[in-house]
């Protein structure tokens, strides 16, 4: 697949504690696959997604507008490959008591990398209005 995918969620949470919950590693790691974001936050290093001592996710920090956007490089790396590679675009918008998260994947991705997309909006959504986080498929 080459088009862009758009996932867009409404939250029950304020901007900052979205902000929070896609950019501090203890959190990330609640919701997303387990996997804690590494980054200096400095467009043009490295920006890395780790479960433990796997590397998951690579790439470079290709924008960084906080608290509202950022943008990177996503280089799939769970299988060992470097393989289904795009752009990841993370974007937090004010929405009355809450927020609406929007993420953005642009460039090639397969279908494990679109369900994976809707996985961590869904468990995003859970992690920051309290509920349970959904248990990924796999």
């Amino acid at each position: 697949m080459t088009e862009d995918r758009v996932y867009r969620v409404r939250i029950d949470a304020t901007p900052e504690a979205a902000w929070a919950a896609i950019t501090e590693p203890a959190r990330t790691a609640a919701w997303y696959y387990g996997s804690e974001v590494r980054t200096t936050w400095t467009v043009g290093e490295p920006l890395e997604y780790y479960a433990g001592d796997e590397l998951q996710i690579t790439g470079a920090l290709l924008s960084y507008d906080p608290p509202r956007s950022y943008s990177h490089q996503f280089i799939a790396a769970w299988s060992g490959e470097r393989e289904d590679q795009g752009t990841l675009t993370w974007t937090v918008e004010p929405d009355g008591d809450g927020c609406v998260v929007t993420l953005v994947h642009a460039g090639g991705h397969g279908q494990e990398t679109v369900d994976g997309s809707r996985y961590i909006m869904d468990a995003l959504k859970a992690y920051l209005e309290g509920a349970e986080v959904p248990r990924a498929a796999g």
